[in-house]
């Protein structure tokens, strides 16, 4: 390619359209120019080519000198003059934002090409349209203008290794292989190579040349930069030999180059490249190492911050190269870690937690050794991490003085909040999909909503704490607290309370002989008016690293009111003058409640009272914590919060405010932690809560039936359903609580009960994912408790909820197969009532099983249900299911080996049986399949005796599980599956003997003890 080919200039008509474009206070004109450019690219594979041409020809253009007269004329005919005028205005300036404008559009167009009308497919360019753009934009990159070489970088690498639509091999606009291993990566090479003769004092040295060499350089790099970040893998393949001779370059133009913006593109070219280490770099690894010294003392912040960031890349994705040096690398990393330089401290501290985050293999004991030895000199230094900076501090006490005074919650200050609905059956012991969030909740007590030396500090010393031993930790670690905690600065006193906390996971149980006098001084420092908001936070959230202590203490009679006065401080602080401080003090509550569980029964009526008095008084923030709590409290102390006048105290308290708000606005967030409790009480306290069951129904439906209307009138997003997820979960916890005597429940309702199943059958067909999920998941305990309530109805929920099985939606898809698993129990001894649907429930399972089978499961607890559920509908009747048994046998099994539930399990191997009783030739013990079959099988059966929670196969070959008795209350499935094994030996011939020869020692010794197997 002829890299110096004049490019001819734009034409007047581009030039007019982009100055439209780029003119949205004219909202006419703009339009238009939109609808051109859309008309333009989406005509024709021709016109598509012919604009993206025009874009780049304004973009390589350096002087609207080169356009003609005519094409000038055209252009300010456009718009009465206005451009032209503000051109010869600005002549530099104005050409500059044109240029880049047409680059915007270029990339655009390119990576988000319109549908070809014609084939159905998105645009490409012809050859000669993608040839002459290449060429267009390797000029483009060597420009003298900045923005320009800016602008082309970004395009190359977007159009060669894919952003935006375009993230597959062979999909970009200008996928890698169009260019050949002659071009792209062979021009930026040789652009770095000619500038590096430049430095190394070779030929051509006018200034004329050396600013276009630069130019090229920078332009080079800069391209390089983008494409090693996007997709250094990608662009290392389709680059041929070229690619080995970058990363010799780079590390030349380190060494050579003085000037800042060189050696940080350059640097950051190495550090994308250390992922996937090609052989340039670790035949240069030696090199790379002592360039990085020789920079590590670099005068510029960014270069040092950069040198960190290589180490500490080397260290998480290739630590082999580090092993030899690490010493001196963790002495660089220590004294950087003190770097003045914020940023350059935070990558040297991402040192020590990425170190503790590795694995046995990636860290030898000598890389051990080396970072233990500078735990004197290390652990102090990450302490003195946590310490906010002065700027910091400043702005936290302007933000305490706000809060103090302030009568509302800001919006900005609260977090927003997502409601997430729960998942049914599935394989594991809690399958509520809630993931843990302490760390979200962590960030309220650190002030700090970034990343940033402070919490990457913490992170290191928890990290740190867990990866070595407290001896060896804690002699080096408790001067530096003692130091911190006894400081007269008290956010110095903060810092050493966080350090403190986040050791707890690692240390916690070595440090319980010093908290007999730790746990007081936290309680000192919540109790005391005078204290920071940010000093009582953060003791509040150390007080909830070490409940455990407390608990041992009050439980073993060593300080048995130790609970209750750390329960009592907490309640005194739920409204403190801060927000900030009645924020940690709720979020420490919960931590008390979860860890001392039924424990805190006493104190629960101190505890709703003092929750009950709070909801009416806290502002936003800690009121939605306040409220999450009732919800906690139920979910870990159980049925016993519905006990006495429990429930009395607070029920009709937060009816109350449910009423209230929901009147005011339906879609307040702060509905959402309120109904997610009363969905949690609803179904711990069961019929204890039968006195405001109708009361709680009605405003269910209000809630439901108010936002569908108003969300009928318009666009709206998911998270303005979630009020309505719920409320439906509110009436499945509802069913959960009261069983079969939730249908009377809804005959009770004058004002809802007629319209029960209509509102069901309308949210089973809802567009948001989240209303179908909790929908399918109230349908399904309905059929499992009382089903009467829908039995008018069954055909078009059963209907909708077999449409629901598909694979692309799983959370919808997973609740769906169990609702439809609950109907199959309630129509087993009554075949006909499935007789119609029994076709289409198989082929959605199918789907399901195959794809788990071959390629893993689609989504957690998904497989299991599908195997569970397909267990139930033949238990309906084992025809609807034998005849295509052979097609998804493995997956079945491998689905009825991961399930938890054992009910839920016991159906799903019964119902296989009798599948395969019904066709015995589904077993297809063909020598092909033979092996997979019995494999598969052998497993599933085992799987009973696996203790519980784990059903991973690997569990087999290691010495750290004992099986379990076959569950006593399912002992004729035990015989039916002995029964069903000898039967499948005989079949199987000597094959039975060799798979059971290859199998452990302990799975022989269980076939032959519980099944007979000699």
């Amino acid at each position: 390619m002829d890299f110096n080919k004049k490019i001819a200039p734009p034409t007047g008509d581009v030039l007019a359209l982009i100055t439209s474009l780029s003119n949205p206070v004219n909202h006419e004109v703009h339009t238009h120019a939109l609808k051109v450019r859309d008309s333009t690219l989406e005509a024709s594979p021709h016109s598509y080519g012919s604009t993206c041409l025009q874009f780049g020809r304004v973009l390589a253009c350096p002087s609207p000198d080169l356009i003609s007269q005519n094409d000038i004329q055209t252009w300010s005919n456009s718009d009465g003059g206005v451009s032209v005028m503000q051109l010869r205005h600005d002549p530099v300036g104005g050409w500059s934002q044109l240029r880049q404008m047409a680059g915007l559009l270029l990339k655009n167009a390119l990576t988000q090409p319109p549908m070809n009308k014609d084939t159905k497919s998105r645009m490409r360019l012809l050859p000669d349209a993608a040839q002459e753009l290449k060429c267009i934009l390797c000029q483009s990159i060597v420009d003298e203008n900045d923005a320009v070489r800016r602008a082309s970088s970004s395009i190359i690498s977007s159009c060669t290794v894919g952003t935006g639509f375009a993230t597959m091999d062979g999909m970009e606009a200008l996928p890698l292989y169009e260019w050949g291993e002659t071009i792209l990566a062979p021009f930026l090479v040789n652009c770095l190579e000619s500038a590096i003769s430049i430095m190394e004092g070779s030929t051509a040295s006018s200034a004329t040349m050396e600013d276009k060499i630069k130019h090229a350089l920078l332009g080079s790099l800069m391209t390089l930069t983008k494409l090693l970040e996007d997709d250094a893998a990608k662009f290392e393949r389709g680059s041929g030999a070229a690619f080995n001779k970058i990363v010799p370059c780079l590390l030349k133009l380190l060494k050579l180059c003085g000037e800042q913006r060189i050696k940080t593109d350059a640097l950051k070219c190495c550090v994308n490249m250390i992922e996937v280490m090609p052989g340039s770099l670790v035949a240069q690894m030696s090199d790379f190492l002592g360039v990085l010294s020789a920079l590590g003392n670099d005068p510029s912040s960014q270069v040092r911050q950069l040198v960190c960031r290589a180490i500490v890349n080397l260290l998480s994705e290739r630590s082999e190269y580090l092993q030899e040096h690490i010493l001196s690398v963790s002495q660089f990393m220590l004294k950087s870690t003190s770097d003045t330089g914020e940023g350059v401290a935070l990558e040297a501290c991402e040192f020590w937690l990425t170190f503790a985050s590795l694995d046995d293999h990636a860290c030898t004991p000598t890389m051990t050794e080396a970072v233990e030895s500078l735990f004197p000199q290390l652990l102090p230094t990450l302490v003195k991490g946590l310490v906010y900076p002065p700027e910091k501090i400043e702005e936290i006490l302007e933000s305490n003085a706000i809060d103090e005074h302030q009568g509302e919650d800001r919006l900005q200050d609260v977090a927003p909040v997502f409601h997430k609905s729960k998942t049914k059956g599935g394989g594991k012991e809690d399958n509520e999909g809630a993931e843990d969030d302490d760390d979200d909740d962590d960030d309220d007590e650190l002030d700090d909503k970034e990343w940033c030396l402070r919490t990457c500090a913490a992170a290191s010393l928890d990290g740190l704490s867990r990866g070595f031993s407290p001896e060896k930790v804690l002699p080096h670690l408790l001067p530096a607290l003692q130091e911190c905690l006894s400081h007269n600065d008290p956010w110095v006193r903060e810092a050493g309370i966080l350090a403190l906390g986040a050791i707890a996971d690692g240390c916690g149980s070595t440090l319980r002989q010093h908290m007999t006098q730790l746990h007081p001084y936290l309680m000192s420092q919540v109790t005391t008016n005078e204290s920071l908001p940010q000093l009582k936070s953060i003791s509040f959230w150390a007080l909830g690293r070490y409940v455990f202590w407390a608990m041992e203490q009050a439980s073993s009679g060593a300080q048995p009111e130790l609970i209750r006065n750390l329960i009592d401080v907490v309640l005194s602080r739920i409204l403190d003058k801060h927000r900030k401080v009645q924020v940690s003090a709720c979020s420490v509550l919960g931590e008390i409640i979860e860890q001392t569980g039924e424990f805190a029964i006493p104190y629960l009526e101190n505890i709703y009272r003092a929750l009950v008095y709070a909801i009416d008084r806290q502002q936003t923030r800690a009121l939605m914590v306040t409220l999450e709590i009732f919800g906690s409290i139920a979910e870990v102390v159980g049925p016993a919060t519905g006990e006495g006048v429990f429930p009395t105290i607070y029920v009709p308290a937060l009816l109350t405010m449910w009423a209230n708000k929901a009147k005011q606005n339906p879609f307040d967030r702060t509905l959402l932690p309120l109904m997610e409790s009363l969905a949690s009480i609803t179904m711990v306290i069961g019929m204890s809560y039968q006195p405001w069951a109708l009361q709680t129904f009605d405003g269910a439906l209000s809630i439901i039936n108010s936002c569908m209307m108003i969300l009928s009138c318009g666009e709206f997003t998911d998270e303005e359903a979630d009020a309505i997820v719920c409320a439906t979960d509110i009436l499945d916890g509802l069913v959960e609580g009261l069983g079969a005597n939730f249908a009377e429940l809804v005959a009770s309702s004058s004002q809802y009960g007629e319209h029960f199943l209509p509102v069901l059958g309308a949210l089973t067909g809802h567009e948001v994912d989240g209303v179908r999920m909790s929908t399918f998941a109230l349908f399904g305990d309905i059929a499992k408790h009382c089903p009467m309530v829908i039995q008018d109805g069954m055909t078009e929920l059963l209907t909708e909820a077999i449409a629901c099985i598909d694979p692309l939606t799983p959370s919808v898809c997973n609740n769906a197969v169990w609702a439809v698993g609950e109907v199959c129990v309630k129509c087993i001894g009554n075949p006909a009532s499935l007789e119609a649907f029994a076709s289409d429930i198989v082929e959605g399972l199918i789907i399901l099983l195959v794809d788990s089978a071959y390629s893993g499961s689609p989504a957690a607890g998904l497989v299991e249900n599908a195997a569970s559920t397909m267990g139930r509908l033949a238990k309906v009747n084992p025809a609807f299911v034998a005849k295509d048994l052979q097609h998804f046998l493995n997956g079945w099994l491998d689905g009825c080996s991961k399930i938890y539930d054992p009910l839920e399990r016991r159906d799903a191997f019964e119902g296989l049986m009798m599948a395969i009783q019904a066709n015995p030739q589904s077993l297809g013990l063909t020598p092909e399949r033979l092996s997979d079959t019995l494999n598969v099988l052998l497993f599933a059966v085992v799987s009973w005796h696996l203790p519980s929670g784990n059903m991973n196969p690997a569990i087999l070959t290691s010495s750290a599980y004992q099986f379990v008795p076959f569950p006593q209350d399912h002992m004729d499935l035990c015989n039916n599956l002995r029964t069903f094994l000898h039967h499948l030996k005989d079949m199987a011939g000597a094959e039975w003997n060799e798979i059971l020869r290859n199998m452990p020692v302990n799975v022989r010794k269980l076939f032959r003890d519980v099944y007979g197997f000699s």
